[in-house]
């Protein structure tokens, strides 16, 4: 009976994130609670994305310039793996979206 009433919660839960893109726990009094708001929206992924490459692409370019010795060259490595990475960083940031290991809904 247990499994099954957290099975009804948890699709309730699901339901509220999908259509609003935020889960509000009414169990809590104030909003600033731990876990009462939590956001999974694709825009949230996108800025996400966007941050991290910034600062990733920094690195690399650092580290091709170390490497290679030539501006040019860490300045064409940077320039093609920022597209390529941002991609892969999206698409991975929403896989782990639907995975169910460790999240409270």
């Amino acid at each position: 009976m247990s499994n099954r009433k957290e099975s009804v919660e948890n699709d309730s839960i699901t339901r509220q994130i999908n259509k609003q893109g935020y889960w509000k726990n009414i169990d809590t009094q104030y909003n600033w609670e731990a876990g009462e708001i939590i956001r999974v929206s694709k825009i949230r992924s996108i800025y996400k994305t966007i941050s991290w490459r910034i600062l990733a692409t920094t690195d690399t370019f650092i580290i091709s310039y170390f490497i290679t010795g030539f501006i040019s060259w860490a300045l064409s490595i940077a320039s093609i793996e920022v597209f390529t990475k941002m991609f892969l960083y999206y698409g991975h940031e929403r896989a782990w979206h639907r995975v169910k290991f460790k999240r409270p809904w």
